[in-house]
């Protein structure tokens, strides 16, 4: 695993202090950030193995449930930490 640092502006490391957000809660959500952008950034130029670029009407036309299952199962300790605030 690599380490990359973040720094923030004052005013946002100031409301994190605030709001208490852990380290552990700040790292699980830039991951998940950053996750999402580099498959939005595969789909949008067409990289095999991106998510497929469709609007959400069509995406879902069907069933958002697959969606879903793989945002929870990608984004699992996020969606723990969450739960339990």
């Amino acid at each position: 695993m690599n380490t990359i640092t973040v720094k923030l502006p004052e005013e946002v490391a100031a409301q994190l202090q605030e709001e208490r957000i852990s380290k552990k809660q700040l790292d699980s959500f830039l991951v998940a950030a950053v996750k999402a952008w580099l498959m939005h950034r595969e789909a949008a130029s067409g990289s095999p193995g991106g998510a497929e670029r469709r609007p959400w009407a069509e995406a879902f036309q069907d069933s958002a449930v697959a969606f879903v299952d793989q945002l929870i199962a990608e984004n699992r300790v996020l969606f723990e930490e969450l739960a339990r605030l």
